[in-house]
């Protein structure tokens, strides 16, 4: 395996995992100090589970992003076949659920239309391709045994 192979999978999930930051970022802001040039608190909110838990939850994804872009940027992480077929097979099925529930929203509430009002889909969209991403790099340069 290459260098120049790593460094591309370490700037794609560098870029999602930037994009998760910003999504945490800007709810945190909208939750404690509401500005105008960002959408509402509500908007960033799925409303499954209650915030503090929700926070919770989002730094626990943060630390293990973190960890990955981390290896990836000081070349120190192995592939693993395995792991690659388990990440693919996760962000396979998170993106398939994801979806749906994107497309029977905009189905059933016709105020809702795909991204419109909907940023926590967008958001899972972000975690489901840095599975698939970090998914394929594992499943390609790992080896079979």
């Amino acid at each position: 395996m290459s260098g120049s192979a790593t460094e591309k999978y370490f700037i794609g999930l560098s870029a999602l995992f930037l994009l998760f930051c910003f999504r945490v970022a800007a709810q945190l802001i909208q939750a404690f100090y509401p500005v105008d040039f960002l959408p509402p608190f509500e908007e960033w909110h799925s409303g499954v589970m209650p915030y503090g838990l929700l926070l919770t939850c989002q730094v626990v994804v943060l630390a293990c992003c973190t960890n990955v872009v981390v290896k990836f940027a000081h070349f120190k992480v192995t592939p693993n076949y395995k792991a690659g077929r388990f990440y693919l097979a996760a962000g396979a099925v998170y993106l398939t659920v994801i979806l749906c529930r994107m497309i029977v929203g905009a189905t059933l509430v016709t105020e809702i239309r795909w991204f419109n009002s909907e940023i926590p889909n967008f958001f899972h969209l972000v975690l489901a391709s840095f599975l698939l991403v970090m998914g394929r790099f594992h499943f390609k340069y790992g080896k079979q045994k």
